[in-house]
């Protein structure tokens, strides 16, 4: 076999090999590692455990499906930027949280500090904490609310850690870096193979010509 055909040959699979194991990296990730139902009662505490596999900025949010009036969620959930607009409907949505890790308390806040922009998601989600995550680390979330919020019931909020927007921003153009070498690869790859292809055609024509 020839020397380009073989380097055709490995060059198209480095790059087969690039894409394939970029996907199943991808699909491996976690990067909503946290995802359970809000209790509604004031006072009641919630903690849960959860391990990431992936280093990044993380928000602890409450996320809410739109099943009511929009205008009325958003009021209830805390995000309209009108607080005029919600005197029949205010917040509903107020707590603390405290993250610990390796049993030490990491992290600790509250819903009325500020925080980071929510990713975009298919309901109404307000931040009330965030953290930078590191990848085989494992964490206790405990959060607390001060104030009932049984008028979301219908709302079905749910509580979340997701990565936030600027990680996935990362991660795409990660995505787009592993995706050009593996494109470069092949095409040189291809290059190789289609000289090698057109050498050994002419080469029994030459032979023909040279015995001639």
């Amino acid at each position: 076999m020839q020397l380009k055909t073989k380097s055709g040959l490995a060059l198209v699979a480095l790059g087969i090999a690039i894409l394939g194991t970029w996907n199943l990296w991808t699909k491996s990730r976690r990067l909503v590692p946290l995802d359970l139902p809000l209790p509604l009662a004031a006072a009641q505490p919630i903690t849960s455990y959860f391990k990431l596999n992936f280093d990044g900025l993380y928000l602890i949010e409450i996320e809410a499906t739109k099943t009511m009036p929009l205008d009325t969620l958003d009021c209830l959930m805390g995000v309209e930027a009108d607080p005029a607009r919600c005197k029949d409907a205010p917040a509903a949505i107020a707590g603390t949280w405290i993250l610990s890790r390796d049993g030490q308390e990491y992290r600790r806040g509250t819903s009325g500090e500020p925080h980071s922009a929510t990713a975009q998601t298919g309901g109404i989600a307000r931040v009330i904490g965030e953290f930078q995550g590191k990848a085989g680390e494992a964490y206790q979330l405990q959060v607390t609310l001060t104030a009932g919020a049984s008028a979301l019931a219908a709302a079905h909020p749910r509580l979340k850690v997701a990565v936030a927007s600027i990680a996935y921003t990362d991660l795409q153009s990660a995505g787009v870096l592993a995706f050009s070498m593996a494109f470069i690869s092949v095409l040189f790859g291809v290059v190789l193979l289609a000289i090698a292809l057109y050498s050994y055609r002419r080469r029994p024509r030459d032979a023909h010509h040279n015995g001639e």
